[in-house]
């Protein structure tokens, strides 16, 4: 599918060829499988096929980790994504429940899947934001970052207690983005307050952190400052080193003004890490110009595959405010699913960048 963008330069060298919503809250085709909608993907291959992890909202109205994959052999442009399933048909959660008295009992999502190494045995992770308070937005929500672990049986572990937490200045971290690469577990993160709630505008700052058992992490430093105001990224290897893409987060509830969104790209030859290794920033995608309606509020939680010359990114975007009502009385007209109720709404999708000419 070409867009109006193909003829534009986006980044350094990059155009967008293809824009494909996958998972998508108001689609003509529910997502389905007791889940209401998803966001922040993880993408990676393993047992020969492409996998993706989600923070998904489930029918029970709670933030739980799912796991969709392509079929074995599928390219990654590929879109027949099916979540792995329960024995009742419904997406299998990651990780055993929490209880009431857990630190993540509000939520686990935005998780980052990572294979490393401890003490010589290699272990394989995937870390995740979870929600201490029932709050999930404004200044009284909190989260902290844990993981879970997959014991020898194949099951995952959720390790009791979280490895990075806040500060008294700002008591929540969370969209943690994860890499095991020259001997160094390595983590890029969000501090904040805690998530922007209606009327809100974002106070964000990257940070990052190393470990060499992914469980004690150094002080983090800053990677990013509030005023370039990125909410998450991504790290990615190349032929000739790694690559970063970055997002602000989105406008969840329409609050006006508030920051350009959109994706900005760098690259490094050496071992990714702090912010003086990166090269400067570039904006990959305006999504305040000419976006599609799955984006139009723009997009987090990026995950990037290179394929020779092209760079495929997931990412989730959210829609221009929507009142329900309205949607429900345009759905019962055309004679079209309804959509669920929600405050905000999302749909996961890819965006194709190929090269561009010098």
């Amino acid at each position: 599918m070409r867009t109006d963008h193909d003829q534009e330069a986006l980044g350094p060298g990059w155009r967008l060829r293809e824009q494909r919503p996958l998972l998508d809250m108001l689609g003509e085709k529910r997502i389905g499988h007791g889940v209401l909608g998803v966001s922040d993907p993880d993408v990676f291959y393993a047992d020969g096929r492409w996998n993706m992890l989600l923070g998904a909202v489930t029918t029970r109205f709670k933030v739980s980790i799912v796991h969709a994959r392509l079929p074995v052999g599928a390219n990654i442009d590929d879109d027949r994504w099916e979540f792995v399933t329960d024995r009742r048909g419904r997406a299998a959660l990651l990780g055993a429940p929490s209880g009431r008295g857990a630190w993540d009992r509000g939520g686990m999502h935005t998780p980052s899947r990572v294979v490393g190494t401890v003490d010589g045995e290699q272990v394989e992770r995937v870390y995740y934001a979870g929600q201490r308070t029932r709050a999930s937005s404004g200044r009284r929500s909190r989260y902290a970052i844990g993981f879970l672990e997959r014991g020898q049986d194949g099951t995952w572990q959720r390790h009791e207690e979280p490895v990075v937490e806040g500060d008294e200045q700002r008591p929540s971290v969370f969209e943690p983005f994860v890499l095991h690469t020259d001997g160094r577990w390595r983590m890029w993160f969000l501090s904040s307050p805690g998530e922007v709630g209606r009327g809100e505008q974002p106070d964000y700052q990257l940070r990052y952190t190393e470990s060499t058992d992914g469980v004690s992490w150094a002080a983090p430093e800053a990677f990013a400052s509030t005023e370039e105001g990125f909410f998450d990224n991504c790290v990615a290897p190349t032929g000739s080193g790694w690559r970063m893409i970055l997002a602000r987060g989105t406008n969840l509830h329409g609050t006006h003004p508030f920051p350009s969104q959109g994706l900005w790209i760098t690259e490094t030859p050496t071992p990714p890490a702090g912010r003086d290794s990166w090269r400067p920033m570039a904006r990959l995608l305006n999504t305040d110009n000419a976006a599609q309606p799955w984006y139009a509020a723009g997009l987090c939680g990026p995950a990037i595959v290179d394929d020779e010359d092209l760079m495929h990114i997931f990412a989730t975007g959210t829609y221009a405010k929507t009142s329900w009502w309205r949607l429900v009385l345009t759905r019962l007209r055309h004679r079209k699913p309804l959509p669920p109720p929600s405050p905000f709404y999302l749909c996961t999708g890819r965006l194709t960048f190929e090269r561009s000419c010098p």
